[in-house]
């Protein structure tokens, strides 16, 4: 029996998601307790770029999954300044495939070169608690009900909208608990993302059915805000 808290499932964004949105600010906003993985020993065997292993980590026993994002920061030689961020595509054991964020697997410039590269520092933090509870806050709005048939996730018609929305609350709330002062341009970052979830929010309709018209549209001006 665990003890883990109770989340929603199944969530509608994954930390590539957030990647995409949050850009060079996603490390930084990630909490360090929340991490999967960490290690300086990875290495790229010769002739495959996008496969990462470490000896000292076994990626598929710590729950690295799919779509998370991991941060390859060292040696500074091959990743300079804050390194190179990449989506993990798939896990085995001790080693993971790697691929551009929001790019089909080996397109786009390979992180190391053909002949390989050792030693290298990683790490792979995760936004999975924070995503489930901005989803759960987003069922709520919308009448979205796992329990109830025809009204779960799998019968909404298009989920772009909530998987935005998800990501924009996620980073508004991050902003939120790490913002310490006016200086810098978080202050500035948080009123964007503020504005961009908020006009996101305004325009959700969740349509319901294969074709989206099962039924009267779900918006926040006619389902019930409840926590």
């Amino acid at each position: 029996m665990s003890n883990l808290p109770a989340l929603t499932s199944p969530t509608y964004a994954t930390d590539e998601d957030i990647l995409i949105k949050a850009s060079g600010d996603f490390v930084t906003l990630a909490p360090s307790w929340q991490c999967m993985a960490r290690g300086t020993d990875g290495a790229f065997a010769n002739g495959i770029p996008w496969v990462l292993s470490s000896a000292s980590v076994n990626f598929q026993t710590n729950g690295v999954q799919p779509n998370q994002v991991i941060a390859l920061t060292g040696p500074k030689s091959q990743f300079p300044g804050g390194g190179d961020l990449l989506a993990v595509d798939s896990v085995s054991g001790s080693s993971i495939t790697l691929r551009r964020p929001y790019k089909d697997l080996n397109v786009g410039m390979p992180p190391v070169p053909a002949a390989g590269l050792t030693s290298v520092t990683f790490s792979i933090l995760t936004y999975d608690p924070q995503i489930a509870s901005a989803c759960f806050d987003i069922k709520r709005r919308f009448g979205i009900d796992e329990n109830i048939t025809f009204r779960d996730s799998s019968w909404i018609y298009d989920l772009q909208d909530l998987r935005m929305l998800t990501v924009l609350t996620v980073l508004y709330d991050r902003y939120t608990a790490e913002l310490r002062s006016d200086r810098g341009d978080w202050q500035r970052k948080m009123g964007h993302i503020r504005n961009l979830r908020d006009e996101v929010l305004d325009r959700v309709q969740v349509r319901w059915g294969p074709y989206g018209n099962s039924s009267e549209p779900s918006t926040i001006f006619n389902c019930k805000i409840s926590r």
